[in-house]
């Protein structure tokens, strides 16, 4: 739900972080993705969101449990540029030990794609945003991963 706000109304993820209504915000979209699990599964702790730079929204997600759940989110939306939605996902490193990667979304003609940038970072939110912002503009021939 996250993802497809993100890439097709960021403008919205933005305005909410300038007036203040960015976590409820975030709060509604995470009762709705949750609204079909049992009751035992639901978590209680809720994403965080704030403005990072003047075109960026950085969330903060609860706790990943498995892959490919999400650290942290980025969303950036650069004036006449595309969207970019950046993730932290938990994923086993080469050696099948435990870490996160770096990865993309993009929306393209056929519905949003995902790429891999097999870059391995601890799930922190600082390397995760240095290594976001460096990420290039998505380019028109985004690959599915």
């Amino acid at each position: 739900m996250l993802r497809d706000l993100a890439l097709t109304a960021p403008e919205r993820l933005l305005a909410a972080a300038l007036d203040g209504s960015l976590d409820a915000e975030l709060r509604a979209l995470w009762r709705q993705a949750g609204a079909g699990l049992p009751a035992g599964e639901q978590s209680d702790d809720r994403p965080v969101g704030r403005l990072v730079r003047h075109d960026s929204v950085l969330v903060t997600l609860p706790p990943a449990v498995a892959p490919p759940e999400a650290h942290f989110v980025l969303v950036t939306a650069p004036l006449g540029a595309p969207v970019r939605y950046a993730t932290l996902e938990a994923s086993p490193d080469p050696a099948g030990r435990p870490a996160a990667m770096l990865c993309m979304w993009a929306m393209t003609a056929e519905g949003p794609a995902h790429a891999s940038t097999l870059q391995f970072l601890p799930p922190r939110e600082d390397r995760f945003l240095d290594a976001a912002m460096e990420l290039p503009s998505v380019p028109p021939t985004f690959a599915l991963s």
